[in-house]
């Protein structure tokens, strides 16, 4: 039985006792930042999160700092039941994580796809896992962007099923992910679409897991901002609700921005960005935001405490990864065995079904947007190897009547063929398909959006 977010092995209950504690469970979310020679100490760190995962203190706290919660070292070992973690990109580090971490977290899973690597995404439980299964999103990046890597690295949703811990509580379904990455707020290096098709996904296999019974967690780097239409899909298409705005209410962003970077942390929990992290102290005040999520079904669990983790410093090199970790400690609600799942549009309110109704249209013209991007690359792109042809037609002929070094035609026609033919296969290959798939998400939006506003023309009949 979990009690107060700690697994009790050792506990025993006798026919004279009868009364049993409300089961939680504690939760942590934490982007290691784990890349493969890019990341900066990239060994060290991740082994020093090992560490203090096992309850092997390394860390000294922020210098400076005047909130208790950010400058004392923790007087005993807080552990967690439920560990999720994301950019845990190499065999070793999570090699390692398991051989510190066997013993504490005895149920662990890392998670293999994409071309690279895999998706980074792993979990290390108390609590015994019954299953798992990866979702790969169809709309991810471009592989063109090499030096991003989203789509070489198969971003993706680790689903994992836990054992339930009590007779009267729902089973959890822990949904990690690592969404793709925003390069800009705005413009086409922003990726908003393809987040926004991704949070679309997310929503719907939130949504088959809450109606199959279990008690949903979406957690990781969702990299969205509070407020946003992903932020917004993820809440008002599930009825999931953010465990830290539900403990502290919905903040004010601008405020936010004002105030000083530790009260940032403290008030708005904000994971990225913020200057008192080492490998972002260059970032302005106003540029730290709150990316690492836990959504929960309120119907099943109720978050009765959160705060960022892993602020202290490892000593000689810094901060544990350019996030701060999140944790929050939810409380198991009993089961209602009476209750009958239905559509959510059923249990919702009509304000929050118009909100539902402004997301799709902002969701369609993001999708309109986004199209016309993606058909003008592919038009270039098409472009390039018909003139990629029309250069190595005329070089040939140049080449058979001038008397030109032999090598340079050698080398200047292998990089036009090369190139071209680069072009027109990802042209072929990948920009058919991401139309294709922008457009099965335009017409799942549109079927929804209609439906709704069935719903919404009976609601306001006499």
């Amino acid at each position: 039985m979990v009690v107060e977010g700690n697994i009790d092995h050792g506990s025993s209950s006798t026919p004279s006792n009868p009364v049993q504690e409300t089961p939680s469970v504690k939760l942590l979310t934490f982007n290691t930042w784990g890349l493969k020679w890019l990341s900066k100490y990239r060994k060290q760190r991740l082994r020093a999160i090992a560490d203090e995962l096992s309850g092997r203190f390394t860390a000294v706290p922020i210098p400076g700092i005047e909130f208790v919660e950010l400058g004392r070292r923790q007087s005993h070992f807080e552990q967690y039941d439920i560990v999720a973690l994301q950019e845990v990109w190499c065999q070793e580090d999570w090699d390692y994580i398991v051989m510190r971490c066997g013993e504490n977290y005895p149920y662990h899973r890392i998670f293999y796809s994409g071309i690279i690597t895999g998706p980074g995404l792993a979990i290390l439980s108390k609590i015994p896992i019954e299953s798992t299964f990866l979702y790969r999103f169809p709309i991810n990046g471009r592989p063109s962007a090499i030096h991003r890597g989203d789509w070489y690295v198969g971003k993706s949703i680790a689903i994992t099923l836990l054992q339930p811990i009590g007779g009267n509580t729902c089973p959890l379904a822990i949904m990690n992910s690592h969404m793709h990455a925003p390069y800009a707020l705005q413009g086409d290096a922003a990726y908003a679409c393809h987040r926004a098709c991704q949070a679309w996904d997310f929503a719907k296999l939130a949504n088959l897991y809450k109606k199959a019974g279990y008690a949903v967690i979406v957690t990781g780097d969702l990299n969205s901002r509070p407020g946003s239409l992903h932020h917004r899909l993820l809440t008002d298409e599930t009825g999931l609700v953010d465990s830290w705005e539900q403990l502290y209410g919905q903040q004010d962003l601008e405020a936010l921005r004002k105030m000083k970077p530790a009260e940032q942390i403290m008030y708005g929990c904000t994971t990225c960005d913020s200057n008192l992290n080492t490998w972002r102290f260059h970032k302005r005040r106003d540029e730290a935001c709150r990316l690492d999520y836990a959504l929960v079904d309120p119907e099943c669990m109720q978050p009765i405490a959160a705060g960022a983790r892993f602020t202290e410093r490892i000593p000689g090199i810094g901060s544990f990864s350019d996030h701060f970790a999140y944790t929050c400690t939810l409380k198991l609600l009993p089961r209602a065995s009476s209750n009958i799942p239905r559509s959510i549009i059923f249990s919702q309110s009509r304000e929050r079904l118009l909100q539902r109704y402004v997301n799709y249209e902002e969701m369609l013209q993001c999708l309109t947007q986004y199209v016309v991007t993606a058909k003008r690359q592919r038009f270039l792109r098409y472009t390039h190897f018909v003139l990629s042809l029309v250069v190595l037609l005329f070089s040939c002929v140049l080449a058979f009547m001038t008397n030109l070094a032999a090598i340079f035609w050698v080398l200047f026609t292998t990089v036009v063929c090369f190139t071209g033919t680069l072009d027109v296969l990802m042209a072929f290959m990948f920009g058919g398909k991401e139309l294709r798939a922008l457009r099965e998400v335009e017409l799942e939006v549109i079927g929804v959006q209609q439906y709704l506003q069935t719903q919404l023309d009976v609601r306001d009949k006499p």
